[in-house]
């Protein structure tokens, strides 16, 4: 009995393991429950070997029901492994305009998955050093638990 209950859970968990995007690269971080202030910048180190293909790159985000808006605003500053750096500045909508939040979740806890780029290229080998810095208009932002960096190859379907 107990045998046949672990094959149950080893088939379970491969098969929600194969069937989850592809990333080549996905970190998130904890954000204190004092919330994500403005001097917190999220770090997050992306190795690139394949400068040939396309890459998305998505903003993973949770948060709680008692997130105040309907969008969160954040700076994006990317380092390329030359040392060049850009910074963006990114409106990502966390809900539609009557209200209901995008994403997925169990309670009152929101999992949403955003495009920061879709179809990127990479033109350097190396590691990439993104971050990750709030600009609302309050700090700290409360009810953000986790913040993380995705990044997956395009592919042509």
């Amino acid at each position: 009995m107990r045998r046949s209950y672990y094959l149950w859970i080893l088939v379970l968990a491969l098969c929600f393991a194969s069937c989850g995007p592809d990333y080549i690269f996905e970190d998130n971080q904890q954000i204190s429950t004092d919330g994500w202030s403005y001097d917190q910048k999220l770090r997050f180190e992306v190795p690139i070997e394949d400068t040939t293909s396309q890459y998305n790159v998505f903003l993973n985000l949770r948060h709680s029901n008692d997130y105040d808006y309907n969008n969160i605003w954040v700076w994006v500053y990317t380092t390329f492994p030359s040392g060049k750096q850009l910074k963006n500045r990114v409106d990502l909508p966390l809900a539609e305009v009557s209200g209901k939040w995008h994403g997925t979740g169990i309670g009152d806890i929101k999992a949403v998955e955003l495009f920061l780029q879709e179809r990127a290229r990479f033109p350097e080998k190396g590691t990439y050093i993104f971050e990750i810095e709030q600009n609302m208009r309050v700090s700290p932002l409360t009810e953000v638990m986790d913040v993380g960096l995705a990044v997956d190859t395009w592919k042509d379907e």
